[in-house]
């Protein structure tokens, strides 16, 4: 187990965030306490699930500045080649051994695990699943 106080920096995912912009728990408290202690990034895929949401929201012009406000604030780990790699060979690992994991969780868990940063999120059975990644629940 990483110790928690060494972490400089985290991932936080989108269901972390949603708890965080709709006031909910246990996100909304987990967010607020890694963004004192830690830099937490997001990742392009997590922009984008927050971004569509926002559009389709019935509340989306205030929906869209909240999500773009919180997006300027941290940085953003991008889906690169690499990124892309580490994702197939991952998602090929959990398919020869029966296992499956929803393509963004992949593509979120590959960036992740290619800055060395843990992710903050409540689906760790989702997670869990792949090996050389730190997860962390609110």
């Amino acid at each position: 187990m990483e110790d928690l106080e060494a972490i400089r920096a985290i991932c936080a995912d989108t269901d972390v965030i949603v708890d965080y912009l709709r006031g909910r728990e246990p996100g909304k408290s987990a967010f607020i306490v890694w963004r004192k202690k830690a830099n937490v990034f997001i990742t392009s895929v997590t922009a984008f699930e927050l971004l569509l949401g926002a559009n389709i929201s019935s509340k989306r012009e205030r929906r869209v500045i909240e999500v773009e406000s919180l997006l300027d604030q941290h940085g953003i780990l991008t889906f690169t080649r690499d990124s892309a790699e580490k994702a197939a060979e991952e998602g090929a690992r959990l398919k020869a051994e029966g296992a499956t994991l929803e393509i963004r969780d992949l593509f979120n868990a590959s960036m992740c695990m290619l800055k060395k940063m843990p992710i903050l999120t409540e689906n760790k059975a989702h997670y869990e699943r792949i090996k050389d990644l730190t997860v962390l629940m609110p």
